[in-house]
């Protein structure tokens, strides 16, 4: 499938939300513990997704109809890497893809990339649950190395980053 990745408009944060929605119900169906153990939606709700698009941090993959087959939240900084040096990164947060996008997390990563490089960053930094084995292990295949570890209340990650 052909996919555009774009900032996001603000009607689409909506089906960014129910994206995670589905992915944390898919979480507790097969048992992987995650976003489904840490109050994530407490933590971000419907409107934190609508600010982050208003701000132009929030961008989808998109199918050539439009739908939304996955997001991300791409910032400029990161509380969570405050003890490493300051660096020209992308931090990666919120990244979601659709149940029945197969590659959409892999096209998001991609596309994430490319944009960092062509912005001159030199690096794509982001966090992974340690208690998500096959999550670390995708981030793993796809170059992002573990840079150490954070906690964000309940949450416990691992801090992961890719030269660029």
């Amino acid at each position: 499938m052909n996919y555009t990745f774009r900032r996001a408009r603000l009607p689409e944060a909506e089906a960014v939300y129910h994206l995670i929605e589905q992915r944390i119900r898919w979480m507790d169906e097969v048992g992987i513990s995650g976003w489904n153990k840490t109050r994530y939606l407490d933590f971000y709700p419907l409107r934190y997704f609508q600010q982050q698009c208003a701000a132009g941090q929030l961008y989808v993959l998109a199918s050539d109809a439009g739908q939304v087959q996955g997001a991300v939240i791409l910032l400029e900084e990161d509380v969570r890497w405050a003890n490493f040096a300051p660096a020209a990164a992308f931090y990666v947060h919120n990244l979601v893809s659709a149940l029945d996008a197969p590659g959409a997390g892999a096209a998001i990563l991609a596309q994430t990339e490319a944009l960092a490089r062509a912005k001159g960053k030199q690096f794509v930094r982001l966090d992974c649950a340690q208690t998500n084995a096959s999550l670390n292990r995708f981030y793993e295949a796809s170059g992002y190395l573990p840079r150490g570890k954070c906690t964000d209340g309940p949450y416990q990650g691992i801090l992961r980053e890719k030269a660029l």
